[in-house]
């Protein structure tokens, strides 16, 4: 008998509903531009002020794809270095929201895709986004990471 319950309950749960609410990971390419560039390029008419530090993943085919702001994408809205070329960006899609979450993201940079950081030479600490040193106080400089991960 309980081997027939264990079939049943595997038959009913084939047909339950996929969880929808769960977020989907995937992988985005295209250059993360400023919003407010590319709707000027456009010549769009718009109130510049609430979007004027909004970055967007613009795909090949031209959809723009806004990103949240945390301490996985920060340094793509502080860092226009990491703007305006070629970059992968492997991102959490949300439900029922436009905007993705960057989990980890790759620029061009001589020709293959690398990963920055911000690191201190002083203190030999890598740190994602630009900022002071945490250790120092001291300057931090954008490097490439020269390995995948």
């Amino acid at each position: 008998m309980p081997m027939m319950a264990c079939f049943i309950l595997l038959a009913l749960s084939a047909d339950a509903p996929v969880d929808s609410s769960r977020p989907n990971v995937s992988t985005l390419k295209g250059q993360v531009v400023e919003l407010t560039k590319v709707l000027n390029e456009q010549g769009r008419k718009f109130d510049e002020a609430p979007i004027a530090t909004q970055v967007v993943l613009k795909a090949q085919d031209q959809t723009l794809t806004p990103l949240l702001s945390d301490d996985a994408s920060r340094a793509l809205f502080q860092d226009e270095r990491l703007r305006d070329r070629p970059a992968e960006l492997k991102v959490r899609r949300l439900p029922k929201l436009p905007y993705v979450q960057v989990l980890s993201f790759k620029v061009e940079f001589n020709g293959m895709l690398r990963t920055p950081e911000y690191y201190c030479e002083i203190c030999s600490i890598s740190v994602r986004y630009p900022q002071i040193c945490p250790c120092c106080q001291g300057s931090m400089d954008l490097r490439m990471q020269p390995k995948d991960d």
